[in-house]
């Protein structure tokens, strides 16, 4: 596509009030953009602009820089004319009351400006220290720009419905949760999200934006130690989730499976070798068996996984679980509740770490008795673990409940 063309169909489309035809033609990852960008320059754009008259010459020049900005790998400039082009499409948004057209190319040209900032961060070649400051000044602008669009659509409270802004709310709110989400300042988005959470009918919001937003709500009840709210909002992600989206359901699963775990809610083989999880498919089993060997062998493995998915410390939690069943194994076997320290160091060398001493198993049980995971009390005068008679070894969810409000507990004071 030429220039002129170009032109002429971005005016009719502005005339017009089609957003979404006009969404097309400003993306950054349109191919007919990049080819039109390639075969013209500026210059004819401004010859062109003086033989018509343009509404929209400004944000078209603009958007010519940015694709020659980013042909060149200058991420900084080309960042710079897309958060311009925003800042005049959110006024215009801002003076237009009861309309909500031109909310698509909003949306299309706020996600591209996400785009370049994390292209900013990890393709330019400044220097670290000069690059660190740029980035911090561009996030900051890119946040203000995006609250002054939240506030926009938000306040849009009197036009019709499908005249209102307010349906594209959540959206805004997951762009500002994926750029939190990376530099992990999710606290910064409570109150963003306590308004989506808050609103009436989450049903004007379209299945795609609530995916992405209990998606990353999740993460962030993860981050926060909220495990019970992070399952309950991961599950919500997941059953609303396009079943064909493999890809989006494996990155649900990989902060879901670990949360049930700690419930001993096992995941099934089939599930794993669907979503290609081989990485949970030993730790399955080690839970399963008691088998503290293979837990350890498997975190120290899939080390680097857990932690590029932020699972890593809630899986080392899991060990209390693993201990509680390799303890069940055994009290079923010697079928007394009542056994000696001694006993359960002896296993614990056996099955764990072979330099296991009396201390060791007296702080473990200790330590397992007070978080929920065993049932009973130690006796110190006669060195003695005594189960109790009934339900010595309590359910996942009891134990993931008093677990969980223990870490909220301490986390408040």
């Amino acid at each position: 596509m030429y220039t002129e063309d170009y032109v002429l169909a971005t005016t009719t489309f502005y005339n017009e009030e089609n957003g979404l035809a006009l969404a097309n033609f400003f993306s950054l990852r349109d191919n007919s953009s990049k080819d039109w960008s390639q075969k013209n320059t500026i210059d004819d754009l401004q010859k062109i602009a003086e033989d018509n008259e343009l509404d929209f010459e400004v944000e078209i020049v603009a958007h010519l820089n940015v694709l020659k900005a980013v042909s060149e790998k200058k991420y900084d400039e080309a960042f710079k004319g897309q958060l311009a082009i925003f800042q005049n499409i959110v006024k215009y948004l801002q003076s237009s009351d009861s309309e909500n057209w031109m909310v698509p190319l909003a949306n299309t040209v706020c996600v591209d400006l996400r785009y370049l900032l994390n292209a900013f961060d990890t393709l330019d070649s400044s220097s670290k220290k000069q690059k660190l400051e740029k980035y911090n000044d561009f996030q900051k602008k890119y946040i203000d720009s995006m609250m002054m669009y939240f506030r926009i659509c938000s306040g849009d409270t009197r036009a019709p419905a499908r005249h209102s802004k307010r349906w594209t709310i959540m959206f805004i709110v997951n762009q500002m949760l994926k750029v939190y989400h990376k530099i992990k300042k999710f606290h910064l988005t409570t109150g963003l999200t306590k308004t989506i959470l808050m609103c009436p009918d989450k049903n004007i919001f379209p299945v795609a934006h609530v995916v992405t937003f209990y998606y990353y709500t999740g993460c962030k009840e993860i981050f926060e130690g909220k495990f019970n709210d992070a399952r309950e909002n991961l599950i919500i992600a997941f059953e609303r989730c396009y079943r064909k989206s493999i890809k989006n359901k494996k990155l649900i699963l990989q902060k879901l499976i670990p949360l049930n775990m700690l419930q001993g809610i096992m995941p099934s083989l089939n599930l794993l070798k669907k979503y290609d999880l081989d990485v949970f498919m030993d730790l399955t089993t080690s839970l399963k068996t008691g088998n503290v060997k293979l837990f350890r062998e498997c975190i120290d493995k899939h080390e680097v996984c857990y932690m590029k998915c932020g699972i890593y410390l809630v899986l080392q939690k899991l060990i209390n679980i693993v201990y509680r069943n390799l303890f069940k194994k055994f009290f079923l076997i010697a079928n007394n509740h009542i056994i000696p320290v001694e006993t359960i160091a002896a296993l614990l060398k056996k099955f764990d770490d072979p330099e296991t001493s009396f201390d060791n198993a007296q702080s473990l049980l200790v330590n397992m008795i007070y978080r929920g995971t065993l049932r009973g009390y130690l006796s110190h005068a006669h060195k003695k673990v005594v189960l109790s008679k009934k339900d010595p070894f309590p359910t996942g969810r009891h134990v993931f409940d008093k677990t969980t409000r223990s870490i909220n507990e301490i986390g408040h004071k």
